[in-house]
């Protein structure tokens, strides 16, 4: 009877950490605000990014802990702003986009 527990709580165990897997690697989405001339693919913070028209996704294990405004100024910086992000199911909101967006205006005024 007490095998059967352990096996039962091993069991238990494995499925949430592949959950948790999951969760890490699910896609993020991008809508941008101008769209790309041509497909562009990238990689941004161990993130493998595919933007074609003003549609994004990237795909890939996230390992850091950054929060989804900083995330989303990692890739607004190289692929420009967005109208929306997503990413680990939950959309930013308007004023999070703004934050976004306004960080990568300055890095790109800097560049220039």
């Amino acid at each position: 009877m007490q095998k059967l527990s352990v096996l039962g709580a091993c069991a238990a165990m494995a499925m949430l950490a592949s959950g948790a897997a999951h969760a890490q690697s699910a896609p993020s989405e991008a809508r941008l605000t101008s769209p790309v001339t041509a497909p562009q693919e990238t990689v941004i913070a161990g993130v493998a990014w595919r933007c074609e028209g003003d549609a994004c996704q990237g795909a890939g294990a996230r390992m850091n802990a950054d929060g989804l405004v900083r995330e989303c100024k990692k890739v607004v910086a190289v692929v420009g702003p967005v109208a929306s992000y997503k990413s680990r199911g939950r959309d930013l909101s308007i004023g999070q986009l703004r934050a976004c967006n306004k960080a990568a205006i300055q890095m790109q005024t800097a560049r220039n």
